[in-house]
C-alpha cells in the first residue's frame, strides 16, 4: 500500500511538471497550489506511517519480550520491580545516583529487608539481566521502556517536593528518543503527568506525547515487605496518555504475572486513585484513634470492642487503634489536597493521627504521677523505631516522634529496634521506669516478662501501644500493662 501511494505520488509530480510547461507561465499558479496540496496530504501520510512504524515495532518488541528497561531511582518501590522483571529474562538497568546502594547492590547486598529479594538478586547479577548504574544518559539510550520510580516526599513545609522527579526528568530528555514508552510510578499529585512532565518533555525535546513517544501514569501500590509477591498478583492501575500508551504499558506490567488485571484510565484518574486508596486507609486509621481515645474516656476497651463489632458481622471490618505513619500514609493525604481552598476532614485525620505519641506521653506522664514520679531523668526503654513491624523503615514513623517527644520532656531514652543499629535489649531495658512498646515486631513476642523484671526498676510499667503484648504473663511478673485505647 505504501508503495502504491509513492508511486502515484512521484507520477503525479511528474504530470503537474509537465502540464505547467505545456499550459504556460498562467496556469502553473493553480498547478503549483495543487501539488502543494498533495505534497502535504502525503507528508501527513508519511509521518502517520512513520509513527505507526514506530509503535508496531516497539508493541512487537514488548510482545517477544525482546526489549531493555531503564528504572530510574532504584529504592523500596524500584529495586523490587527491577529483580521482578529480570525474574522474567528482561534486560534492566537500574538507575539511582546513591553509590553507596549501587556498591551494595553490586556486591550481592540487599540494601533492605524485602521477602524473596535476596535470592532474586544474586540470580539478576549472574544471568546479568540486572545493570546497576549511574549513567542515566547510557540507560535511556539502550531501553525502550523507561519506568520512574524515584521519591517524591514532602519538604519542610509539608508541601509535594518533586526534586528528585525533577532531576530525573532533566537527565531523561537529554537522551530521550522517538519510539520509547515512559512510565511513572512515582507517586504525584492529581494532574501530574499531564499538566507537568508531557508538557516538559515537549518542550525540552519537541516530542509530541502519543505521536513520538508513549507515556502512562501507573502508581505502585505495593506494601513493604511483601512487595515481591504482590508486584506478581496486584491489579495495575494503567493510566495511558492515549489508548496506545495504555496498550503497551498493559503489555509491559503483565509480563509481571499472567493473571494481572490491567485497569486502563486517563493518567489523572490513575493518580487520584492512588492517593485516594493510601487517604481512606489513613482516614479510617485516625477514626479508629479516635475510637480508641473515646474508648479510654469511658474506661473501656477499643480493642475487645472492636473486635466484638466485627465479630461475623458482614458491615464491620473496622481496624484496631495503633500509632499510623510511614512515607505513603503520611504523606499522601497532602499530595491530593494540598492546593485545596476549603476545610477538609483528611488533613483532621493526619492531625489526629499526629497528635497519638503526644498521647502516649500524656498517658506515660499520669502514670508517673501516679507513683509520684516526674518523666523528666526517668529512664524510658522505647521498643521499635520502625513506622511498622517487621521491616527496617523508618521514614515518617510515630515511633521516632515519640521518641522525640519524651527527649523533648527531659526523659532519659533509650532504643532497641531489632531492624536497626539501635542498643542491645537487655542494655535498652536495665533500670528503665517506663517500656513502650512502639512498634509490634514480631520478635518482640518472644519477650521473657521475668528477664525483663529482673533489668527494670522495681516500679517499672509497660505502655503497649498496639495491645501486642499478654498482660497476664508480664502482671505475674509484676510488670503492669498500659494500652492504648484501653481505659484504667
Amino acid at each position: 500500500m505504501v508503495r502504491i501511494i509513492q508511486a502515484v505520488f512521484y507520477f503525479s509530480q511528474i504530470v503537474f511538471l509537465g502540464l505547467s510547461i505545456i499550459d504556460g507561465v498562467h496556469k502553473r499558479t493553480l498547478y503549483s497550489k495543487t501539488n502543494m496540496f498533495i505534497k502535504s496530504r502525503y507528508c501527513i501520510f508519511m509521518k502517520g506511517r512513520q509513527m505507526m512504524d514506530m509503535y508496531e515495532k516497539l508493541k512487537n518488541k514488548l510482545e517477544n519480550k525482546d526489549f531493555a528497561i531503564c528504572i530510574l531511582g532504584i529504592g523500596r518501590v524500584g529495586l523490587p520491580l527491577a529483580l521482578s522483571f529480570a525474574e522474567k529474562n528482561i534486560l534492566v538497568y537500574g538507575v539511582d545516583k546513591n553509590s553507596d546502594l549501587l556498591s551494595k547492590l553490586r556486591k550481592r547486598i540487599m540494601p533492605f529487608i524485602e521477602e524473596g529479594a535476596q535470592a532474586l538478586l544474586d540470580k539478576s547479577l549472574e544471568t546479568g539481566k540486572l545493570v546497576p548504574t549511574e549513567d542515566i544518559g547510557l540507560a535511556v539510550k539502550k531501553s525502550d521502556v523507561i519506568i520512574v520510580t524515584v521519591g517524591t516526599p514532602l519538604d519542610i513545609g509539608l508541601r509535594p517536593d518533586y526534586d528528585q522527579l525533577k532531576k530525573s526528568l532533566e537527565e531523561l530528555v537529554k537522551s530521550l528518543e522517538p519510539g520509547k514508552l515512559i512510565i511513572l510510578r512515582s507517586t504525584v499529585s492529581a494532574g501530574n503527568t499531564e499538566k507537568i512532565v508531557i508538557p516538559y518533555i515537549k518542550e525540552k525535546t519537541g516530542l509530541e506525547a502519543g505521536v513520538d513517544f508513549w507515556i502512562a501514569a501507573c502508581p505502585e501500590r505495593i506494601v513493604e515487605g511483601r512487595a515481591i509477591e504482590e508486584i506478581k498478583t496486584l491489579p495495575e492501575l494503567i493510566g495511558g496518555y492515549c489508548p496506545r500508551s495504555a496498550t503497551l504499558a498493559s503489555t509491559v506490567l503483565s509480563i509481571l504475572g499472567p493473571d494481572k488485571k490491567m485497569i486502563k484510565m486517563d493518567p489523572t484518574s490513575a493518580e487520584l486513585a492512588k492517593l485516594f486508596t493510601n487517604v481512606f486507609r489513613y482516614v479510617t486509621f485516625a477514626l479508629s484513634n479516635e475510637y480508641a481515645l473515646l474508648a479510654e474516656n469511658y474506661g473501656r476497651s477499643a480493642h475487645e470492642i472492636i473486635r466484638a463489632l466485627n465479630d461475623d458481622y458482614p458491615r464491620g471490618g473496622v481496624p484496631l487503634p495503633g500509632p499510623a505513619g510511614g512515607p505513603c500514609l503520611f504523606k499522601d493525604g497532602y499530595y491530593l489536597v494540598h492546593d485545596l481552598a476549603f476545610p477538609d476532614f483528611v488533613l483532621m485525620a493526619w492531625r489526629l493521627n499526629e497528635a497519638i505519641p503526644a498521647h502516649v506521653v500524656n498517658r506515660i506522664k499520669k502514670g508517673l504521677q501516679e507513683q509520684g514520679k516526674q518523666l523528666r531523668d526517668e529512664k524510658v526503654a522505647v521498643l521499635g523505631l520502625a513506622y511498622k513491624a517487621d521491616i527496617d523503615d523508618s521514614r515518617y514513623s510515630p515511633s521516632k516522634r515519640l521518641v522525640e517527644l519524651l527527649l523533648n520532656e527531659g526523659a532519659k531514652v533509650s532504643v532497641n529496634d531489632p531492624y536497626f543499629d539501635t542498643e542491645p535489649l537487655d542494655k535498652a531495658l536495665l533500670n528503665a521506669g517506663v517500656v513502650v512498646l512502639a512498634t509490634p515486631h514480631s520478635a518482640y513476642k518472644e519477650l521473657n516478662p521475668k528477664h525483663i523484671s529482673e533489668l527494670v526498676s522495681p516500679t517499672c510499667f509497660i505502655f503497649d501501644c498496639w495491645n501486642f503484648l499478654d498482660k497476664k504473663s508480664f502482671s505475674e511478673a509484676k510488670l503492669p500493662i498500659l494500652v492504648f485505647g484501653e481505659g484504667p
